[in-house]
């Protein structure tokens, strides 16, 4: 069996050429699982964001499914899996349970602590098109502003997409861009995070800082969050070491009565 997403156009495209038996899911009319979107649960201090949405299976209503997870495109990867299930005879509340019970991987939106009311977020995310739709969840959490500290990944990555990642970061409130993570591939002339950086404000139009080191990222952020924001690190190269950096900033502008007694003894040597 065949699972294919229908809301992808270029996917659609190749449907007419295969063979074999085929389901389709999506939220687009016509798809064998039909996805209906409902509102999602802010993430709070207490309880990470929760997505709702309902599966029709050909005319059978299959209920309603959550996901802890954000986004739209964790719900179609959850839809593709229900369809898998079931295309493997697997009963319904089984499903329906794993999916409830499913709390993310390393690195996809990973809650990597909170502190002085921030909540700081990693994620794998290194190409335009995952960055839109972390972006877009990041957005559904319910957040006051999300600040975005990007490190590309690959010279040449970052020197053929760099017009995609000009307007990918449109859903962040403040961007930050670091050094290039080389990933074993040799630097190239005219490509760099500070390149990068001042083609996203020429082209996207939106304020953006270049910097060139961990240590002065996370001193950019601890210098303009407010509680309630969230800072998300993205990136396929080291960028998952700045979240506890991020976090020690943070934890020392907390006022002393809101910090645990064995930490304020530490501080103090």
């Amino acid at each position: 069996m065949i699972v294919g997403c229908n809301d992808d156009p270029i996917l659609r495209r190749l449907f007419p050429q295969i063979r074999r038996r085929m389901v389709t899911y999506g939220t687009r009319r016509g798809s064998t699982f039909h996805i209906r979107l409902g509102e999602p649960a802010p993430m709070t201090a207490e309880a990470q964001p929760v997505s709702r949405f309902r599966v029709t299976f050909k005319d059978l209503d299959l209920g309603e499914f959550h996901l802890h997870v954000p986004g739209a495109h964790n719900i179609l990867n959850a839809t593709a899996a229900i369809a898998v299930g079931i295309g493997l005879d697997i009963e319904l509340d089984h499903i329906r349970a794993a999916l409830e019970n499913f709390g993310g991987v390393d690195r996809r939106f990973q809650l990597r602590g909170k502190a002085a009311g921030v909540s700081v977020i990693d994620d794998y995310g290194h190409h335009p098109t995952e960055i839109r739709a972390t972006l877009a969840a990041a957005r559904q959490c319910g957040f006051r502003r999300v600040h975005v500290v990007f490190q590309p990944h690959r010279y040449t990555r970052t020197r053929d997409l760099m017009d995609e990642f000009a307007t990918c970061f449109a859903d962040a409130d403040t961007l930050l861009i670091l050094d290039i993570y080389a990933a074993s591939e040799q630097p190239i002339e005219g490509i760099s995070g500070e390149v990068l950086a001042r083609h996203i404000g020429e082209i996207g139009g939106r304020e953006v800082r270049y910097v060139a080191s961990f240590a002065a990222a996370a001193g950019a952020i601890a210098a303009v969050v407010e509680p309630n924001d969230m800072v998300l690190t993205l990136g396929a190269g080291s960028v998952s070491q700045l979240g506890p950096m991020i976090l020690e900033k943070l934890g020392a502008k907390e006022p002393v009565a809101s910090r645990g007694l064995k930490e304020v003894t530490r501080s103090l040597g």
